[in-house]
């Protein structure tokens, strides 16, 4: 069951990774008044990186799913009607693809966030990857099927949880390497030094955790 399930989630993720690009977004704001985004997808991927500059920088590539015909009338005018949709709730920025779509429109969203490390970060997405790199608040993800990565600095994090339905969790930290609990899904905990917490989720697909 876990090996076919795997399989499943290996298949599905390869089919959102393949496509022809149709539109490209950018944004950009400053980051004051902000401490934390969440970025909210279909299928595709997610990266958040901290980095230095003091901006929030957006990039959103729509790509259409692989094996769809890329001559697709509607499809395309899906792509064009493609926006980023961006609302801020307190001091949480949080970003969407609009207009809202109903049903399966066959695009496939990779976005590509780089923010102030000490931003807090979060992704929910149905299938695909998300990847958060060197971000010092908190750390939340949540996806479907796919796989999860998250890498940082060790003296950052206190709390870090970690499970998957069908898959492994694993951390990695300056005292060696630790292993999620379970027969199919797995799950990990295990507290550092630092403050932020780190939650992470994979319903199928493995949840790995890299802290320097």
């Amino acid at each position: 069951m876990r090996r076919l399930a795997l399989a499943l989630a290996t298949w599905l993720v390869a089919a959102a990774a393949v496509g022809e690009t149709l539109k490209t977004l950018n944004m950009s704001r400053p980051a004051e008044g902000v401490v934390s985004v969440t970025v909210k997808a279909g299928v595709g991927d997610v990266r958040i990186e901290g980095d230095a500059q003091g901006e929030i920088v957006v990039r959103v590539e729509v790509k259409s799913k692989n094996g769809f015909l890329f001559g697709d009338r509607q499809l395309r005018r899906d792509a064009e009607a493609a926006q980023i949709e961006a609302r801020v709730s307190g001091d949480e920025l949080v970003l969407s693809l609009g207009p809202e779509r109903h049903g399966d429109s066959h695009l496939v969203e990779h976005w590509t966030l780089r923010v102030p490390p000490s931003f807090s970060a979060s992704a929910k997405l149905g299938v695909g990857e998300i990847t958060v790199l060197d971000i010092a608040g908190d750390v939340g993800a949540e996806l479907g099927v796919g796989d999860v990565r998250v890498e940082g600095t060790y003296q950052a994090f206190g709390d870090v949880n970690a499970a998957c339905g069908v898959g492994d969790a694993s951390l990695r930290t300056p005292s060696g390497r630790e292993q999620g609990e379970g027969f199919i899904g797995h799950t990990l905990t295990a507290h550092g030094p630092g403050k932020s917490a780190i939650r992470a989720h994979a319903g199928v697909g493995d949840v790995k955790i890299q802290l320097r």
